[in-house]
Order: structure tokens, then C-alpha cells, then sequence
């Protein structure tokens, strides 16, 4: 019986140890300050690359609103959601995407603010903070 009860904690323990933490309380206009290019895109590509751990979006880019962005852009992010990964995209979809620009391209993660466009441009300045409560921070969602 001790045996099972330790080996319980244990999977207790590491489940939550190992799932994704975004920053408490932050807004859209935090999240845009934070990334390097914001821009809508459809989705026109998923492709998953189990051996590297991670999704590749290609995206047919829209308005830009912060960086320089190519017509057609690859985003990356991590395979699993407990990773932050940012899984639940889909082909067609039309996103306003957060993205941080590293020595290896484009990335993106579930606490980046990326969200469907329908949901309107993105709110950036301090007097809209109480607008961004409105909208919903996709960290901890199963789907956009």
C-alpha cells in the first residue's frame, strides 16, 4: 500500500512539474510588446516532425502589424502542449499570429497571444488594457 501511494505522488508530482506555464495575468498588450513579429496568416500548411519534437506552419501572410514578414512564412512551435506548443492551429484557419524570430526562423508557443483574426486586430497600447481582458489568452485551451 505505501508502495502505491508513493508511486501515486510521484505521477501527481511530475504531471504537474511538467505542464506549460505562461506568465499570470498578462494581456495582449504585454504579449505584443514581447514579440518580435505580429501578423495575420492563413494557415495553408501543418506538418509535424516527430524525430524534432515540433510543428511547422506554413502561413500565407495577411496585415502585418509589428516586423518584417515574407508573403509566405514558416512558424514553428513544440509538438506537446505540456511544452507550451501551440498544436491546435488548422489548415484554412486564419490566426493573428505572435511570433519570436530566432536564429532558426520563426516560433510560437501557447502563451505567445496567437488567436483566430476574427477577433480583430491586436490591442497593443497600455490605455487598452482593460479591452485585452476581453480577449481570451489561448494558454491552457484545448483549441482556437
Amino acid at each position: 500500500m505505501l508502495t502505491l501511494v508513493a508511486g501515486l505522488l510521484t505521477a501527481v508530482t511530475v504531471g504537474s512539474a511538467s505542464a506549460c506555464q505562461c506568465w499570470p495575468g498578462e494581456q495582449e498588450p504585454q504579449r505584443y510588446a514581447r514579440a518580435s513579429h505580429v501578423f495575420t496568416g492563413v494557415v495553408t500548411d501543418k506538418v509535424r516532425h516527430a524525430q524534432q519534437h515540433q510543428y511547422r506552419y506554413t502561413l500565407q501572410v495577411g496585415v502585418e502589424y509589428k516586423g518584417d514578414v515574407p508573403e509566405t512564412v514558416e512558424v514553428v512551435t513544440y509538438d506537446e502542449v505540456a511544452a507550451c506548443g501551440l498544436t491546435s492551429l488548422v489548415v484554412g484557419g486564419d490566426y493573428l499570429m505572435f511570433t519570436f524570430l530566432r536564429t532558426d526562423g520563426f516560433w510560437t508557443n501557447s502563451c505567445g497571444g496567437t488567436r483566430p483574426a476574427s477577433h480583430g486586430p491586436p490591442i497593443t497600447g497600455s490605455t487598452a488594457v482593460a479591452a485585452a481582458a476581453a480577449v481570451a489568452s489561448p494558454c491552457g485551451t484545448a483549441a482556437l
